[in-house]
């Protein structure tokens, strides 16, 4: 089960890196057609998320061979995804919140497999 928590977490990079990606390379213009007109976020804001986006996917790369990095990053995505659900839902694009609801269960399941049986962040007690 160890290798499907892995590809998991591949899909998320590669998601991720995507999304960062596609932000912080398309000009102001194109950032106000995507989200300032549906969502009116500011064109700085949205840089700023696809910043956030590189560093989780970074994260998690490394959380590879560090898996707490992997937690840290994976709850730093759970913020983005949320936060992105929660702005499709507010101006009613349901259609477009499934997918990011899929990459959320995706990511409670790697979350699930790192804390709990991986135990990445057990407390050992003094």
């Amino acid at each position: 089960m160890k290798w499907l928590s892995h590809i998991g977490q591949g899909v998320l990079i590669l998601v991720f890196l995507m999304a960062g990606l596609t932000k912080l390379f398309s000009n102001t213009e194109q950032i106000i057609e995507m989200y300032s007109d549906p969502f009116g976020y500011p064109p700085i804001f949205m840089y700023f998320i696809g910043v956030i986006e590189l560093i989780a996917a970074l994260g998690l790369i490394a959380g590879y061979r560090w898996r707490r990095i992997a937690v840290l990053s994976s709850l730093l995505v759970l913020i983005l995804l949320l936060g992105i659900i929660a702005s499709n839902l507010m101006i009613n694009a349901f259609a477009d919140a499934i997918l990011p609801i899929m990459y959320l269960l995706l990511l409670i399941g790697l979350l699930i497999r790192l804390i709990h049986v991986e135990s990445v962040m057990k407390i050992q007690p003094q």
